[in-house]
């Protein structure tokens, strides 16, 4: 069920996953961002393979946000169209998330002193799905990573 993509990718904005990931894109910028990243894959043929909105909190609350994608190619090494379930949801997603910011911000208020729990829990919370397809981490080094960045 979960062999069908021949590559992966993880895109996020969350500093403490740098030099954990093999597949990592890492987004200098905000969690909208890292939706409009994965929609531009999306529309490369990539799939998504988490909700992105995941965790039940609001783009007030959580200032991290780390998507996996997932890349079909057919018999002849080509990518699969866009995948209209992946652009639909990525879309929606992008659009309840805009709704979401203060008006006339772009980005969510950041508190500094909670910095570090909510990048440990973008990581907690994606990590079902990374383990599920093999995306190999250390969850205890890149949490020390966190730390050791300032957080």
């Amino acid at each position: 069920m979960f062999d069908k993509y021949k590559k992966y990718k993880v895109i996020s904005n969350n500093k403490i996953l740098e030099g954990q990931i093999d597949c990592l894109e890492f987004v200098k910028g905000d969690a909208l961002s890292v939706l409009e990243k994965a929609r531009d894959y999306i529309h490369q043929g990539w799939a998504l393979l988490n909700h992105p909105l995941y965790g039940n909190f609001t783009p007030r609350q959580q200032p991290y946000r780390t998507i996996l994608l997932g890349l079909r190619v057919s018999k002849e090494h080509k990518p699969f169209n866009v995948d209209l379930e992946s652009l639909g949801l990525i879309e929606k997603s992008i659009l309840k998330f805009r709704s979401g910011m203060p008006e006339g911000s772009k980005n969510p208020p950041r508190v500094e002193s909670v910095a570090e729990d909510y990048a440990i829990l973008d990581l907690y919370l994606v990590s079902v799905n990374l383990n599920r397809y093999g995306i190999k981490y250390d969850f205890s080094k890149a949490i020390s990573n966190g730390i050791n960045t300032g957080w």
